[in-house]
């Protein structure tokens, strides 16, 4: 009985090696299928919804994950575009469509980092960047929350990010396509270059061969305030005089008057 219960324990042992070994060999893919859906987004109190691209769902997603260390060269970020108008925002989370390939739910951070457009193409220098804002990932999507508000003003921004997985435990995470969406293709980099598609700088989903190497936009949605982008303030408005202000107008000018009319009076005599 005595071996038998130790050659069971040698056996669940050996069994639990494998499989996670066989987690860390399994193959880091670029796309994943997903399913057509739109989900239904938190939104936090006190927030409005000022851009949304998730009335169009496809059925792929780009990876958008920072891995765990062993896998640095397999670290990448997703991102797309959005128009601010006149007026300016004040952007305080970010929704995306996303799908996991292990079934993980819960916090983890993410990195949001807001982009200037640069020709198409996210600039060199950000304009707002947190490397580890609270992110809440759900069978369908993931929020993030910002530590600090990100002040816009109008113009053509991008937003990229990239999600903490760790790969051994967590498997991937993917930003999900859309079939259709404004603005330009949404861009994807690999700076360690460990997907092979030579995408170590920002390129096109098609061009990177990612998500599928068809659809071109992604599914997000930008939440915050109306205004504090950095605009030029409007001219205050200007009051007309009151009554009372009037009279006593008036009053000065009636004495200048006066005044003026003693000293001809004086200069003649």
């Amino acid at each position: 009985m005595m071996i038998n219960r130790k050659t069971l324990l040698a056996s669940g042992v050996a069994a639990a090696i494998f499989a996670v070994s066989a987690a860390s060999a399994a193959p880091v893919a670029s796309n994943v299928s997903s399913a057509a859906a739109q989900p239904i987004f938190n939104v936090p109190n006190g927030s409005t919804v000022l851009f949304d691209q998730t009335a169009n769902p496809g059925t792929n997603g780009a990876p958008a994950q920072n891995f765990s260390s062993s896998y640095d060269s397999y670290d990448n970020e997703a991102a797309d575009d959005f128009v601010v108008p006149a007026g300016g925002w004040t952007v305080s989370s970010v929704n995306i469509i996303s799908t996991g390939t292990a079934g993980f739910t819960g916090a983890t951070p993410a990195a949001v980092t807001f982009y200037p457009d640069a020709g198409g193409l996210p600039g060199a220098t950000p304009v707002c960047s947190y490397p580890t804002a609270a992110a809440t990932v759900t069978a369908t999507d993931t929020s993030i929350v910002l530590p600090s508000g990100c002040a816009l003003g109008a113009g053509t921004y991008w937003v990229g990010v990239s999600v903490d997985f760790n790969f051994v435990t967590q498997g991937q995470i993917f930003w999900s396509t859309q079939s259709s969406g404004s603005g330009s293709q949404a861009v994807w980099r690999n700076p360690g270059d460990a997907f092979g598609s030579g995408c170590t700088n920002f390129d096109t989903l098609p061009n990177c061969a990612v998500a599928g190497g068809v659809e071109s936009q992604l599914g997000f949605q930008i939440l915050g305030a109306v205004g504090g982008g950095g605009g030029v303030p409007a001219e205050p408005p200007r009051e007309l005089p009151t009554l009372s202000q009037w009279s006593a107008l008036l009053a000065v000018g009636g004495l200048a008057l006066l005044g003026l009319f003693g000293v001809r009076r004086r200069s003649r005599i």
